[in-house]
């Protein structure tokens, strides 16, 4: 089976996506420590989000370039203005 060659901007690419949804999960956790005994519920709700967000983080693939563009697209603007990362989320 020959292998599929990636190129090392495709790598970096996916680095770069990889980076923005690590940053995303930083602001949730950050959020999720400020409400953890005012508001267990909403803390909890957090914590589960910051899940999906390291399934969604699990799931990038280098070779799926589609899905890192818009990625970053979506989450490299979100991550940048921390008003806009939760009026999106």
């Amino acid at each position: 089976m020959a292998e599929q060659e990636i190129s090392y901007d495709a790598i970096v690419r996916a680095e770069i996506a990889i980076e923005l949804i690590n940053q995303a999960r930083a602001i949730v956790t950050v959020r999720v420590y400020e409400l953890e005994e005012q508001d267990p519920g909403a803390a909890e709700e957090l914590r589960r989000r910051r899940r999906d967000l390291i399934e969604l983080q699990q799931s990038i693939r280098v070779a799926d370039r589609d899905t890192v563009e818009n990625l970053i697209a979506v989450w490299g603007p979100r991550v940048k203005d921390e008003a806009r990362f939760w009026a999106e989320f």
